[in-house]
């Protein structure tokens, strides 16, 4: 009977776990795969609960690290209702040419995205 009561006990405490534990999800996407220097990166996705709802009101940090691993000051988008959050990042006229790795984090989770950057801009200048 005991032994009963145990698995029973242990039985409650994970629904409970399961029932009122948020286990958070979060997604991040770039609106192209590839940019040109001085062109603005947007940038996107959603923060959600094992149940797939949105999780509103939650700070979410955006790094973004580029082809020399130096990472750009963060940004620090806030979800919506839907726990949807969006930032917008302009690319440098100097930046570095290369793979650029977008990283997003909220409440102990994290998902990255890379994207194709900067391709070289080549203007001609004609002489009279």
């Amino acid at each position: 009977m005991s032994v009963w009561l145990i698995g029973l006990f242990i039985a409650i405490i994970l629904w409970l776990i399961l029932k009122y534990v948020i286990i958070p999800s979060i997604s991040v996407t770039t609106d192209k795969g590839s940019y040109d220097r001085s062109e603005t990166v947007d940038i996107g996705g959603v923060l959600t609960d094992q149940g797939g709802n949105g999780i509103p009101g939650t700070t979410v940090t955006v790094a973004i690290e580029d082809p020399t691993g130096s990472v750009a000051p963060a940004l620090t988008p806030v979800t919506d209702t839907n726990g949807n959050y969006t930032a917008s990042w302009d690319i440098p006229d100097d930046a570095a040419g290369g793979t650029y790795t977008i990283t997003a984090s909220a409440l102990g989770v994290s998902a990255s995205k890379t994207f194709r950057g900067v391709n070289q801009r080549i203007v001609a200048v004609l002489a009279a």
